[in-house]
């Protein structure tokens, strides 16, 4: 086969009209099968299948939800973060605790709010920039330096379109994950484990605490995993991540990354980012610690596995079936 056969796409066969299939075909005549009309439905195929995942945060995989709603459900979502972040800042800092207040940002709970209200301020402005500018922001050398800064400008907050180094695009897929998963372990972690044992910061009834401890409470550790099933089932559509393997080992690692910091943390603040990081807790035997950090980072591809889920379930249900994230 010749260099330029094996780089050109691969078109469908055309239909060999014979015996029933003759007759099928005169009965559905309406169905526009020609050669020209083929290769617009397979362009149009094709240009689905090469978009970047970058441009995926910018669409929605529901016909209904257009780029303008989609825009308008993202300010809406990261507005509403931006506000739990303050008020739940100031719970944190009004906390009576006996550490500095510099433990707050090796806090499990910190860590994956933050990281999921960056990813949801970046899909915002992703999107914003790309339903006022569809195509890549070019840079005219010839223009005044307050034109080209602009375009420069834009350029930089503007998502890219195209996806040509593999590893950025792998990067971008693991800090995605990460902003679901991490707060999927957040809530399953206080829920499960914190409240039972009676080390969930609440004296009493959710209902009769103070209004701002349990807006953040609430928030923080449920409406945020929430949120997350709605941004995966609702408002992007990337697809399922590959590799596998890639994503498991990397999300295990950020987790290994995680305990490293909170590790940190305990050394300058005297704080643990864990219940099960925390000797007072776990007892004064090395025992505990090690196996709730072995636990810890174990239990994260189970979480993994839960976010690859929904989005092969919005796949099937938006009939889209893809074998690449990206």
């Amino acid at each position: 086969m010749s260099e330029t056969n094996e780089r050109a796409p691969l078109l469908p066969r055309p239909v060999q009209a014979s015996g029933h299939s003759h007759q099928f075909a005169q009965s559905d005549s309406h169905v526009d099968l020609t050669p020209s009309r083929v290769l617009i439905l397979y362009e149009r195929e094709w240009s689905d299948l090469q978009q970047p995942i970058y441009l995926r945060v910018c669409h929605s995989s529901h016909r209904i939800i257009n780029q303008k709603v989609l825009l308008f459900l993202r300010f809406i979502f990261a507005s509403y973060l931006s506000a739990v972040f303050g008020v739940s800042l100031k719970y944190k800092l009004e906390n009576d605790d006996e550490h500095t207040r510099w433990r707050i940002p090796f806090q499990f709970s910190t860590v994956a709010f933050c990281i999921q209200w960056a990813y949801h301020l970046l899909s915002t402005i992703w999107t914003a920039l790309h339903l006022i500018s569809p195509k890549a922001i070019e840079v005219n050398l010839a223009e005044c330096h307050g034109h080209k800064f602009r375009a420069y400008t834009l350029r930089f907050f503007s998502p890219p379109n195209t996806a040509i180094c593999g590893i950025r695009r792998f990067l971008f897929s693991l800090f995605y994950t990460i902003a679901h998963v991490f707060p999927f372990m957040n809530t399953v972690l206080y829920w499960a484990l914190l409240v039972p044992s009676g080390h969930g910061v609440i004296d009493k009834g959710l209902f009769e605490e103070h209004p701002i401890k349990a807006f953040s409470i609430i928030n923080v550790w449920s409406i945020t995993s929430i949120i997350g099933v709605i941004e995966i089932f609702f408002l992007n559509s990337i697809r399922r991540q590959t590799s596998i393997t890639g994503h498991i080992a990397a999300v295990m690692l950020c987790s290994g990354a995680y305990l490293l910091w909170a590790a940190l943390g305990k050394l300058i603040t005297g704080h643990s980012g864990l219940f099960f990081l925390d000797p007072d807790l776990m007892g004064e035997t090395p025992v505990p610690i090690i196996t709730g950090s072995i636990l810890f980072i174990a239990l994260s591809p189970g979480f993994f596995t839960y976010m690859y889920g929904l989005v092969a379930m919005r796949e099937t249900v938006t009939a889209v079936h893809h074998d690449s994230s990206y």
